[in-house]
């Protein structure tokens, strides 16, 4: 048995429970809003699992739905049926016909989707196979290509940057000039640089156009550096390129269901980049190439040794 205590209404109330055999007691409700607390997470999971869900249960009420679809109309036209039975049997066609539609209609899209990615991954084989085989070869002619449709020239860099277990790696790296093609660090940190910065950034992306002149004025870009992006002064004064505009950006993998890399557009030129236009190119074609890149490329990505030796 319990007792329940109301306390000025609509404001508080408990319930106050007498513990049954076996240790059982029931919840306590002491608020008002706790009651609506719960129900809304309760709403919120069940919203979370159609989201995730929806196809299923559309395939399966349609199919319970056409199971009993003969005797719903039947039930309909009924004049000898009570009102609620009709009108609970018009709602279950219609909620039958809905998902019906649902369920054709999104296996419709499905298929699209699947065949569109099918094409764009032959396209990458066909565009891996024209490159060659080695792997930091392919990276460095797509994103040639890359640096030709932005027009970058001698001040410019692109590199790619894969993210696994809290740390960045390099996989690929263009600029026209050797000494700024040159690979870094091996390991980048996550919580450092402006790759960092884009990796935590809630919009994925980091846009710095106005650092100083390093030649002009080293100690304040390295303060900078530091201050902003807890970048060590000696790693600043070691790196093959002191940009002056860097713009990062977080790439999300196929499925769209997480990051899994960072694209960074360099240049030793400050004022050098729309971040917009450079946005659109990442968020687009030249983008979802990046990303299916990646994924074809994961399983034949080599060790860590053979990247030393090849200077990454």
């Amino acid at each position: 048995m319990h007792r329940i205590y109301v306390c000025e209404p609509l404001r508080t109330f408990a319930i106050d429970s007498v513990p049954f055999p076996g240790e059982y007691r029931f919840a306590r409700l002491r608020t008002f809003g706790d009651l609506m607390g719960r129900i809304e997470r309760a709403f919120r999971r069940v919203g979370r699992y159609l989201d995730r869900h929806l196809l299923t249960v559309a395939l399966a009420v349609s199919a319970i739905g056409l199971t009993f679809a003969t005797n719903l109309l039947e039930v309909v036209p009924d004049s000898s049926a009570t009102w609620y039975s009709r009108t609970l049997a018009v709602l279950a066609l219609v909620i039958t016909v809905s998902g019906v539609v649902y369920s054709t209609s999104r296996q419709g899209t499905l298929e699209h989707e699947l065949t569109t990615s099918k094409d764009e991954i032959l396209k990458l084989q066909s565009l891996i196979a024209s490159f060659g085989t080695d792997y930091f070869d392919i990276w460095t002619k797509r994103l040639q290509v890359l640096a030709e449709e932005l027009k970058f020239d001698g001040q410019d860099r692109i590199s790619v940057y894969r993210y696994a277990d809290e740390a960045f790696t390099m996989v690929g790296r263009f600029s026209v000039r050797p000494e700024l093609n040159k690979p870094g660090r091996s390991v980048y940190p996550a919580n450092q640089g402006v790759i960092g910065a884009a990796w935590r950034s809630g919009e994925g992306k980091c846009v710095v156009t106005d650092l100083p002149d390093p030649e002009a004025a080293l100690q304040a870009y390295l303060d900078r550096c530091e201050a902003e992006w807890q970048l060590p002064n000696e790693v600043v004064q070691a790196m093959t390129m002191k940009p002056r505009s860097v713009a990062a950006f977080a790439l999300m993998n196929s499925q769209k269901t997480a990051r899994n890399a960072i694209i960074v557009f360099e240049s030793t030129a400050a004022g050098r980049f729309s971040a917009a236009m450079l946005e659109r190119r990442v968020s687009g074609g030249s983008g979802k190439e990046i990303v299916l890149l990646l994924e074809v490329l994961q399983v034949h990505e080599p060790s860590l040794e053979y990247a030393h030796d090849k200077g990454f």
